[in-house]
């Protein structure tokens, strides 16, 4: 590895750009990276070996992501390799995250424009269930758009929590533990999570539904919470899940959302889900907020068409030369 103020090489092929940082994984640094040869840009993913453990999450992340290769909506991967102090994985370069959007955004992004991420999102996640992995980590920090792509493809990113679920052999699922700490970030986690239960394909999905809400609202109500220690926060954004009522939770939102989070939490631990159940829920929202959004652009549209006609007709009776200034959103 050879180091400068710009640029790292790491391989023959691949080279990192430390001053462009791109975020931060569960577990590792990702930057900006380029192939020497083909000068495209990547992704590239640095994790530190620790003495301390042998087990490395971006070894499993690299792992993962080769096995779930072949599925447009997972990122490409092109180089996993180590050297004495760290491990990096190179993969594509992918545009903003979901948060970031949010953020963009003012913290609030229109309801048709989430439910329309959703179904990319919802697909996503029944595809690596129907490959036997588990993500463990749904949130909007781990849903990206493709850079190159103008009809805002999604992708899944973030593997290093992930496992399987199940032996693709054998069809067996792993048996239902309890007394399990914490894995994922606790803004999104499910109820089942907080309660220390082994995580399956029904938490997925209740984080997914917690990321949708959080996506249309900006915030979700176990957030900002006073507590002296993170044991006491994680405690009390769990009594929080618990004890807040579903319709509160969901307040202003299509009755929809109630349904298919309450779907989740009703899930057991080895069922599977029915995504088409929870697909179409989020279809019937859709169909009915697109309705109503195109015939408000279509009131809208008569009603400025009207009043520039009868602004024009004005105009020319006060004054034939009073031109009418167009105003631009």
């Amino acid at each position: 590895m050879i180091l400068n103020n710009k640029e790292i090489v790491l391989t023959l092929d691949y080279k990192l750009f430390p001053n462009e940082k791109l975020g931060n994984g569960a577990f590792g640094i990702v930057f900006k990276g380029e192939n020497q040869k083909t000068k495209k840009k990547v992704a590239i993913k640095i994790e530190k070996k620790s003495l301390e453990k042998n087990y490395s999450q971006l070894k499993n992340e690299a792992y993962i992501l080769k096995y779930l290769q072949g599925y447009e909506g997972i990122p490409n991967i092109y180089l996993f390799s180590n050297n004495n102090k760290y491990s990096f994985l190179i993969m594509d370069l992918l545009g903003n995250s979901l948060e970031k959007i949010l953020y963009f955004n003012n913290y609030k992004i229109p309801l048709l424009k989430v439910l329309n991420y959703s179904f990319q999102m919802l697909n996503l996640i029944q595809y690596i269930h129907q490959r036997h992995i588990i993500h463990r980590d749904i949130k909007p920090e781990n849903f990206l758009i493709s850079k190159n792509n103008s009809n805002e493809k999604i992708y899944l990113i973030d593997f290093g929590l992930a496992k399987k679920f199940r032996d693709p052999k054998t069809g067996l699922h792993i048996p239902y533990k309890d007394n399990k700490s914490i894995t994922g970030t606790i803004r999104f986690t499910s109820i089942y999570t907080h309660l220390g239960i082994e995580q399956s394909r029904r938490d997925d999905l209740e984080c997914f539904i917690y990321t949708l809400i959080y996506l249309i609202k900006g915030k979700l109500p176990w957030q900002g919470l006073k507590s002296k220690n993170k044991e006491e926060k994680c405690q009390k954004i769990m009594e929080k899940k618990m004890n807040i009522k579903i319709s509160i939770l969901c307040q202003g939102l299509p009755k929809n959302f109630e349904n298919i989070l309450n779907y989740s939490r009703s899930l057991f631990f080895e069922e599977i889900p029915d995504y088409d159940y929870i697909r179409n829920e989020l279809k019937s929202m859709f169909l009915y907020e697109s309705n109503l959004d195109q015939n408000k652009n279509d009131f809208c549209n008569s009603f400025n068409k009207e009043n520039l006609s009868e602004n024009d007709n004005n105009s020319n009776i006060i004054n034939s030369s009073t031109t009418l200034e167009k105003k631009s959103e």
